[in-house]
């Protein structure tokens, strides 16, 4: 990209202290920004300023002598009669990108909330990814310390029994005793029967087809042979879902009797190392005996779960048998209290191992192909690069896009983090990687989408709570295994933040707690001194608090100021995003698929504009109405230009609330967030009234 100005001098990669990538001439300062990324620069209020100068200028032919650094077009002037703020603003009409000179942004820091600051070029990079725990001894260490808590709780709960009661220990016993059986029956029973549940799912809600060998790819039919011969295990069945959403999974008992089901969409997206390379990962899981190792890690949160379950709900029948069961309630709360603390403790220990046993399934699954790099590269494109996707004979975009009808939740990767979307450079040349074709996967674009998973602390947040790391974090390691096989990886970060981010982090629990943080203060408050406020006014007051504090949650959750338009490869490149810290935004694209492709009661959508791909949440105050459109329309929305309005959040899978959307000129609006604030109204109405009921002397 050369700079407008200087137009012999290439503009370079800057990164903000926000996160955002900027390319900047280093000679005149100017700045170049995609679509809708000056936004993410200035305050809400003050985003009409900008907003309404720019979509007069989209119409006018006020065009400049200066050329935009992206298309070459020659860019239109952008200004707003009486304010100097975005005078000397550039527009490219093809892309809506922005040039601004580096005088236009010293204008505007002054009259505007216009706040764009440069990181710390001197920062080092960083390529430091710790290494995965022996898998044998983190299998032992697991199962050790899971199945320790289960002695020693029953040991626990045998002297809780003692210490309350004459003979306790025994009764204490049993009922820990009965209820871990209880709990392994379950346990065994589930994993006996799971495989066939999901076969009867599968062939009820999906068009489904069980493949012979030799009607599967030679390429991958080979390696089928050839994996399986060398681990000493059954060739897997192999499904084949009918939809083009790239999806794969596997099931079943032992390595023996696996499932692995793939979608037609893995093989119109993947090249044959690739394809191979998430089989050979589903392989790994059935190798590594995950199916069997999990089921018997999970009983022991089902336990501690069953434990705390039963012993509340004794507890509350003896509390009503008189005296005597009232004496006999302590020890049964004391244990479901311990129970229940256990059960969240070994449910993170349950997760964790989950995480652990994905990383060693992409280590099997890459040296089973011989390339990391292979397997980094089928998780980009079915995670991030599928916009970009072009077809090796050359077919028109057009004919490749049409291939493209649906896209979803990834199954080697869980829904939330592995939820497609997709980062292109927007060119129409092919870029190469290793001499392999990348089919339009900008490596500076993915690594902006990726910056979310590796910075922000909400990321952190949401990945111990999953079964499965983040797309960013494998593909650290699949990284770190490519050098390991002596080959390029596909894709390095710098892992030195900019900032911090925890001031948001942090700002945005307190916004999601705050009905209850006002609630908590008003007891706090020293005012409940005074006699005026009894007993039986707290009823009223927690209830007038907790509408206002819902209120004011809701403004900030549901910023309803503009809806600026914006691409959606804009979106994914910002840091300073969360599900309640959300852009109000306006995206202009296709609808590709639904949301949870082959599905047929799926409501959600799924977009594709020229940078990318994104997953569109459609919600409604009551989920009936979202499955019936769904199943009346949904499918009926595949293939048509969509425009959409709403708020962009992550959590960690990027979205789009809906607002509304139009499609052939019929808008569909969303009344969720209406009925969340005439929700709020209600209760605070109820709160007043209550109050002033208190007030009124009798």
């Amino acid at each position: 990209m050369k700079c407008p100005r200087c137009r012999d001098r290439d503009m370079e990669p800057r990164l903000t202290t926000t996160g955002v990538e900027l390319d900047t001439c280093k000679r005149c300062e100017s700045v170049w920004m995609d679509k809708g990324e000056i936004f993410l620069h200035v305050k809400p209020k003050d985003m009409p300023r900008f907003n309404k100068p720019l979509k007069t200028a989209q119409k006018q032919k006020n065009v400049s002598n200066y050329q935009s650094p992206k298309s070459g077009q020659n860019m239109v002037a952008v200004f707003k009669q009486g304010s100097a703020d975005v005078e000397g603003m550039f527009m490219d009409p093809t892309n809506s990108g922005l040039w601004l000179p580096k005088k236009t942004m010293d204008m505007m820091r002054e009259g505007t909330s216009f706040d764009l600051e440069w990181a710390d070029s001197s920062l080092p990079a960083t390529r430091y990814v710790k290494r995965l725990p022996n898998l044998g001894f983190s299998s032992a260490l697991t199962f050790g310390g899971l199945y320790g808590l289960v002695a020693l709780a029953m040991i626990t709960i045998s002297l809780v029994f003692e210490a309350f009661s004459e003979g306790g220990g025994e009764e204490g016993a049993f009922v820990g005793g009965g209820l871990l059986v209880i709990a392994a029956l379950i346990t065994i029973f589930g994993f006996l029967i799971g495989p066939f549940i999901m076969d009867l799912q599968l062939r009820w809600l999906f068009t489904i087809e069980w493949m012979e060998l030799q009607n599967l790819p030679p390429s991958l039919a080979n390696y089928l042979r050839d994996t399986c011969s060398r681990q000493d295990i059954k060739i897997p069945h192999m499904g084949v879902i009918n939809d083009m959403a790239p999806n794969a999974f596997t099931y079943g008992h032992t390595p023996n009797n696996a499932r692995i089901v793939i979608t037609k969409g893995l093989f119109e997206l993947l090249e044959d190392d690739e394809l191979n390379g998430v089989v050979g990962h589903e392989i790994g899981h059935a190798v590594h005996w995950d199916i069997l190792l999990m089921s018997f890690a999970q009983m022991v949160p089902i336990f501690f779960y069953y434990l705390y379950r039963s012993c509340i709900e004794i507890a509350q029948k003896a509390g009503k048998s008189g005296k005597d069961g009232a004496k006999a309630a302590p020890p049964f709360i004391v244990v479901a209290i311990g129970a229940y603390i256990v059960y969240l403790i070994s449910q993170y220990i349950v997760l964790y191992f989950s995480r652990i046993r994905e990383y060693y399934a992409d280590r099997f699954g890459a040296e089973s192909v011989g390339s990391a790099a292979a397997l980094s590269g089928a998780l980009v494109k079915i995670a991030y690069g599928l916009a970009g996707r072009r077809d090796a004979d050359s077919r028109s975009d057009e004919n490749t896009s049409s291939t493209m009808n649906s896209i979803g939740a990834l199954g080697i990767s869980n829904f939330e983090s592995g939820q497609a979307l997709a980062v292109t450079t927007g060119s129409n040349h092919d870029l190469e990687w290793d001499g392999k074709k990348d089919y339009g996967v900008d490596k500076a674009s993915l690594r902006g989408a990726m910056k979310w998973d590796l910075w922000n602390p909400w990321a952190s947040f949401y990945e111990i709570h999953s079964t499965h790391p983040l797309t960013a974090k494998r593909l650290l390691h699949l990284g770190r295994q490519s050098e390991e096989l002596g080959e390029k990886p596909y894709i390095t970060f710098n892992l030195v933040k900019p900032e911090s981010y925890w001031d948001d982090f942090l700002h945005d629990v307190v916004m999601i707690l705050f009905p209850w943080l006002l609630i908590l203060g008003f007891f706090m408050a020293p005012s409940l001194e005074n006699p005026i406020i009894g007993p039986e006014d707290y009823l009223a007051w927690v209830i007038f608090l907790f509408g206002l504090g819902y209120l004011y949650k809701l403004y900030f959750r549901y910023p309803t100021s503009i809806y600026p338009e914006m691409s959606v490869e804009t979106l994914l490149q910002q840091v300073k995003v969360s599900d309640i810290r959300p852009i109000p935004c306006t995206v202009r694209g296709t609808v590709r698929g639904k949301g949870i492709p082959g599905l047929v009661f799926s409501d959600d959508l799924v977009m594709q504009d020229d940078t990318g791909i994104i997953f569109l949440d459609h919600r409604q105050p009551l989920a009936i109405w979202e499955w019936i459109w769904g199943w009346m329309r949904g499918d009926s929305m595949i293939g048509k230009e969509i425009v959409v309005q709403g708020w962009y959040r992550r959590s960690p899978m990027p979205y789009i609330e809906m607002n509304n959307f139009t499609v052939e000129n019929v808008t569909r609006k969303s009344y969720l967030w209406m009925f969340r604030y005439a929700t709020a109204v209600g209760i605070l109405i109820i709160g007043t009234v209550l109050l002033a009921g208190t007030m009124i002397p009798f």
